[in-house]
């Protein structure tokens, strides 16, 4: 669900995601006239900069968080959000303290404490590159498996290198194993959309870890495997004379334009040349 609204010179876009952990909220904000008092959230939020600087005080501290880095702000913290020199712009995202708390724990063990983040700004390239593709599969309306995915895997990275006493856990024995289920299902379902939760009660694995044995595996998140899945199969249906909006709505992508950018994205040409290749004349363009 999205609602975009507009104040003076400011725009807002918000985003519920209620199956992806718990229920997410996302924000997408460039702020040019407001600024913000004294307030805190019952959630965890973390937003990236994508222009100007967040200038805002934390933890009795004034901090900025320039473009290009991450802040953060933990449950019941009390922060402040000032708008100078032309403000700010940014994605933010509103995680619920238990969806963080059970990731934390499939990361270091058992316990139910949420995790403890010390400062409010993270500058992190690696952080920042996951959170983006985050932010970017929800802007692209990439399915909801995918997004899910680089969810899990930003706020897995935030808390394995910026929360306390949270190291990551090394491989689990059986990895091997539990990826190859991941990947039957998803084998099996090619055409459907597949959420984490149906592939941690097949697998009987964590997300987290689940998430990190299929990339061991193969190579890619089950999403992405899902999406080459799907491709060649329409690659192969395309290539026995079927029409390609046909092959499309077959495997699963939403029409025929969505197969095209991906097919010629993987494989550097698009579906009506492959026809031509193969001496067909394509029965839609």
């Amino acid at each position: 669900m999205q609602d975009g609204m507009r104040d003076g010179g400011d725009r807002v876009e918000l985003r519920r995601l209620p199956r992806v952990m718990g229920g997410l909220e996302v924000l997408r904000a460039d702020f040019r006239r407001s600024s913000f008092a004294p307030h805190f959230h019952d959630d965890y939020t973390v937003g990236l900069i994508t222009r100007g600087a967040n200038r805002f005080r934390y933890r009795r501290q004034r901090v900025v968080a320039p473009l290009g880095t991450l802040c953060l702000a933990d449950p019941g913290e009390v922060h402040t959000g000032d708008v100078q020199e032309g403000g700010w712009s940014y994605w933010s995202v509103h995680i619920p303290p238990s969806a963080l708390a059970a990731l934390a724990a499939e990361l270091d063990g058992p316990g139910d404490t949420a995790p403890d983040f010390a400062t409010g700004v993270i500058d992190d390239a690696e952080a920042v590159r996951r959170f983006a593709a985050f932010f970017q599969a929800l802007h692209a309306a990439a399915p909801a498996l995918a997004v899910e995915v680089r969810a899990v895997e930003a706020l897995a990275h935030l808390i394995g290198r910026h929360a306390a006493h949270h190291p990551a856990r090394p491989p689990a024995a059986g990895d091997a194993a539990l990826a190859r289920r991941a990947r039957d299902l998803l084998a099996a379902r090619a055409a459907e959309p597949v959420s984490l939760a149906e592939l941690e009660a097949a697998t009987g694995a964590g997300r987290y870890r689940l998430i990190r044995a299929f990339r061991a595996a193969y190579g890619m998140p089950p999403c992405a495997w899902q999406t080459q899945r799907r491709l060649i199969t329409a690659r192969a249906l395309i290539g026995a004379g079927q029409p390609i909006a046909d092959a499309a709505a077959a495997t699963g992508f939403a029409d025929q334009a969505h197969l095209t950018r991906l097919f010629k994205r993987s494989f550097g040409y698009t579906p009506g040349a492959f026809l031509r290749v193969w001496g067909m004349a394509a029965p839609s363009s």
